[in-house]
């Protein structure tokens, strides 16, 4: 019996030896990786970390710093959004400055553990901004999840905000998140993070994040995967989905109906004639193709499938009407512009997106008083 625990503990002791060794070869050649991608980063005007206290929050700049300032707030989890979107935006940087503001543990930004809260999302918005030599007033320009910080922080100041530009954002009802699971940030949650700043982020990106939908270069993909990775080993982003629910709430209970001038731009809802959506069924197919996705490929041909385009398209009605238009009204002054495609409009239809995002400069003009005339 001694002979077999002898040999048995020896096992384990040799498995626990290689799992370490292992651990360590990944490190080192993630640590090596990260470095090379950091530079790549630093070299294109990506790399800006601002502190705001405890950690650094990213603030990377590109364009005219004599025009409009545009501040792009990510969907959700989405580090790579600096990236992904200046197909978009390089249209909006010729003449206006553009700010990619990162959230806590996103991408090349410092990673907290307190809670992401809406209140603290803004504050750190505001504070690293500031702190970048960045003053407003600003352009809100928020994708997906992003709009209800932009509610909030122009609902709470809006002397700050001269417009904002909701990239299909999420249109915020009483109801909107009713019914979501209360959860907290988990033990494992942070075991996965802590794994990830080893380097095993990098056995399961994929699982995480897609290649990106679009004309990008091999370097542009590479710095998209760079900033996911990195957001992977953070927990802010975890504590963020959390409390998305509690955050949607406040978010809420803060709106205001005023007069600052808004575009919304729908896409995911956007779609009102089937050619628009056998389009973007095709896109889209090709995107399951390219990211080898588990699902089924989308219908392209109307004929002998007429049911299934006529009720998408009756959906997505009803959801304009029940959500986005009672949305728009709510905010004020806001101006719907539907874009069908993607819900990241910004990779599927650059150009036409960066047309609708600028919609909100004359209106923002219109509004503004002119000095000169003493108004």
């Amino acid at each position: 019996m001694k002979k077999f625990f002898k040999t048995f503990f020896g096992i384990i002791a040799s498995l626990c030896a290689c799992l370490v060794l292992f651990t360590l070869i990944v490190y080192a050649v993630n640590r090596s990786q990260t470095n090379k991608e950091i530079e790549l980063l630093k070299e294109n005007g990506y790399y800006n970390p601002v502190s705001v206290g405890g950690y650094s929050i990213n603030v990377a700049k590109f364009g005219n710093e004599n025009g409009h300032t545009f501040v792009a707030m990510a969907g959700l989890g989405m580090g790579e959004f600096p990236v992904s979107a200046r197909k978009m935006t390089e249209g909006i940087e010729e003449e206006n400055l553009v700010v990619f503001v990162d959230r806590a543990g996103y991408g090349l930004s410092g990673d907290t553990q307190s809670n992401m809260t809406i209140e603290y999302i803004v504050e750190d918005y505001r504070r690293a901004l500031v702190n970048a030599g960045i003053e407003p007033p600003y352009i809100l320009m928020p994708h997906s999840i992003g709009g209800i910080y932009a509610d909030y922080w122009s609902a709470l100041y809006p002397d700050e905000i001269e417009g904002i530009a909701f990239i299909d954002g999420t249109p915020l009802s009483e109801n909107a998140f009713y019914g979501e699971p209360d959860e907290e940030v988990t033990f494992w949650d942070k075991a996965e993070a802590f794994a990830c700043s080893l380097g095993y982020g990098r056995f399961f990106l994929r699982r995480e994040s897609e290649y990106l939908g679009g004309k990008y270069t091999k370097d542009e993909q590479l710095m998209a995967d760079a900033l996911n990775l990195m957001t992977m080993d953070s927990v802010a982003p975890v504590s963020e989905s959390v409390l998305e629910a509690e955050n949607a709430a406040k978010a809420i209970k803060s709106m205001v109906t005023d007069d600052i001038p808004k575009v919304y731009i729908c896409s995911a809802y956007g779609f009102e004639e089937v050619e628009d959506l056998i389009e973007y069924n095709d896109w889209f197919n090709g995107r399951i193709l390219k990211n080898k996705l588990k699902m089924s490929v989308r219908k392209t041909v109307y004929e002998g499938n007429e049911e299934y385009f006529d009720k998408l398209l009756a959906e997505f009605e009803k959801r304009r009407n029940d959500l986005v238009y009672p949305y728009a009204e709510k905010t004020g002054g806001c101006e719907v512009i539907l874009l069908p495609g993607d819900h990241r409009i910004y990779q599927h239809k650059p150009v036409r997106c960066m047309r609708a995002v600028m919609k909100i400069i004359p209106l923002v003009e219109e509004n503004t008083p002119d000095e000169k005339n003493g108004g």
